[in-house]
């Protein structure tokens, strides 16, 4: 299904749902101690935080890891290290971030004084650090919008694609057609039923190889 094959009360509804984004912040800069990946999930069921931990478990150990959630979550440290992992300990505050050697931080840094707030914090701290932007769900199809705010500070830009899902894979598809978006790279998951349970391939896509997706 195209976007021009979209039910009327569907697109109704994704304008209702559709947010405006600032203009990007250009003289923030990421500090020295740190490098930082935008991991986006473009919509429901894209497996964002499957990828998180995908990327968290190629990170040296001697790096702290910070995942800054634009939309915020609420969670015991038990439900965390079992959903991403011991390296993640627990949603943290901004004057916590010597005391961990990991967490989620609920920001929303879609607003550049909270960026700008955030990165004046990572600069102060002794060690060196990642940081993963993310949804902390999905971009409700308002992937562009997040990226352009966050490029410049961004060393990669992953988006996670359910491959099986057309409301997923076909965004996806024409996106990397956008002359804007050519430093994206995409994360094709496809779950794969077996005997005894299920699993996930993953395929990491550049711009150019995601154009040759068939989405027919």
């Amino acid at each position: 299904m195209t976007e021009n094959q979209l039910p009327v009360q569907s697109i109704d509804e994704l304008n209702k749902e559709f947010r405006s984004f600032p203009e990007p912040d250009y003289t923030l800069e990421m500090p020295r101690n740190a490098k930082a990946y935008t991991v986006i999930g473009n919509t429901v069921g894209s497996h964002e935080l499957l990828l998180i931990n995908e990327i968290i478990s190629k990170i040296p150990t001697d790096k702290k890891i910070f995942i800054v959630n634009e939309q915020p979550l609420h969670a015991t440290p038990k439900f965390i290290q079992e959903a991403y992992g011991s390296r993640i300990e627990k949603v943290v505050s901004l004057d916590e971030l010597n005391l961990v050697k990991g967490g989620i931080i609920n920001l929303d840094w879609t607003i550049s004084s909270r960026i700008k707030m955030f990165l004046m914090l990572i600069e102060t701290i002794r060690d060196d650090c990642f940081i993963l932007f993310a949804t902390g769900s999905n971009a409700n199809g308002q992937v562009k919008e997040r990226i352009n705010l966050v490029a410049h500070l961004s060393n990669k830009i992953v988006v996670s694609v359910n491959k099986q899902d057309d409301w997923s894979l076909c965004p996806a598809y024409h996106l990397a057609h956008n002359p804007d978006m050519q430093q994206v790279h995409f994360a094709l998951w496809e779950k794969i039923n077996l005997d005894d349970g299920y699993k996930y391939n993953l395929a990491i896509l550049s711009c150019d190889e995601m154009k040759e997706i068939n989405i027919s």
